[in-house]
């Protein structure tokens, strides 16, 4: 009676050790429970299941929810346990957008105790909650310039490819002058007579005027308006002073136009309104109506600055070209009565 009892104890244990060993069960942690917004951390699937059994995993798009982005799904790695599991560990880089509480759903991996077993089984990890923060603006501080952009030098590398293709089409061009040099045509150029040039000061009136009629500071296309109203000024400069002031940026601007004798303050307001558009383009930024409208100011006035000073430079050169040919007719006088004299 003893022995049978032993045999039916060390039966029932091997039972439940096989049980345990066979025993499946997944889970998912982060690395952090807060992240500022956007910012990517690393989420770790475990699963621990017997080495035989058949696994399907979940396959990750661009999203695990409308709050939860995937940036990088990692190779799935695999460490025995024991003498028949095995640990197979997931890494995802995810992050978020929005901010507040978000949840990281479950996910959810299917496994069967064979390929050919057709009882599938799923396993779901649990939802966890992640607290996404904003990034602190300090409002107090003056807003900064933007950088220009930052050349790169060109490698001989770069550059070959290029120069492989120069020779080419030269030798091309070449051969085709050179199968045709013997032939004569004849161009006939029509006498065009050229149009004449709408003064630079004239085009910017004329577009700013159309923005005040319209009042387009009150617009909500806030970056469309910013644009126009910097490029009649950029536009301007271009016609009136040569200043490329289209391809510059906004401190090359301002260094350019220092040089115009224009006042310290309207060159400062110009310089504010050119720094206000950098971040409604470039930081979404959203000025008031007033601020808006402000700017259309500044530019303006800064036009109009500019022209006086333009004008007064025409009348100094013009003042130095009389007095250089009454200096001319002078000399010339004397040097005729110095002949008749003679």
């Amino acid at each position: 009676m003893r022995k049978i009892f032993f045999i039916a104890f060390f039966t029932l244990f091997a039972t439940c050790l096989n049980g345990l060993s066979q025993q499946v069960f997944i889970s998912g942690k982060t690395d952090k429970d807060s992240i500022l917004v956007g910012q990517p951390f690393d989420y770790q699937l475990t699963l621990s299941i017997p080495k035989d059994y058949y696994v399907e995993w979940q396959q990750y798009g661009d999203t695990l929810s409308k709050s939860i982005e995937v940036i990088k799904a990692g190779e799935i790695e695999t460490t025995p346990i024991g003498g028949s599991d095995v640990l197979m560990t997931q890494h995802l880089t995810l992050t978020s957008f929005d901010t507040g509480y978000v949840y990281i759903p479950e996910i959810s991996v299917s496994y069967a105790e064979s390929v050919k077993d057709s009882i599938k089984r799923t396993l779901r990890t649990d939802e966890l909650e992640l607290y996404v923060g904003t990034v602190t603006v300090d409002t107090t501080q003056a807003f900064k310039p933007i950088k220009g952009i930052i050349k790169q030098r060109v490698t001989a590398k770069e550059i070959f490819p290029w120069a492989a293709v120069a020779i080419v089409v030269a030798g091309i061009a070449f051969l085709i002058l050179f199968l045709t040099k013997k032939k004569k045509h004849t161009v006939v150029v029509k006498d065009e007579k050229p149009r004449p040039t709408i003064p630079a000061i004239i085009t910017a009136r004329e577009k700013l005027a159309e923005v005040k009629a319209n009042e387009a500071w009150k617009t909500s296309q806030v970056k469309e308006y910013y644009t126009v109203i910097t490029g009649i000024a950029r536009e301007y400069l271009e016609g009136q002073f040569d200043i490329d002031a289209v391809e510059m940026t906004t401190d090359e601007i301002v260094d350019s136009v220092k040089a115009l004798n224009i006042s310290e303050d309207t060159i400062r307001k110009f310089h504010d309104t050119l720094i206000t558009a950098d971040f409604v383009k470039f930081a979404k930024a959203n000025p008031t109506v007033e601020q808006n409208e402000r700017s259309y100011i500044h530019i303006n006035d800064f036009v109009e600055s500019a022209f006086v000073f333009f004008e007064q430079e025409e009348k100094r050169k013009a003042e130095e070209e009389r007095n250089r040919k009454s200096a001319e007719r002078l000399v010339s006088g004397n040097q005729e009565n110095t002949e008749g004299k003679q």
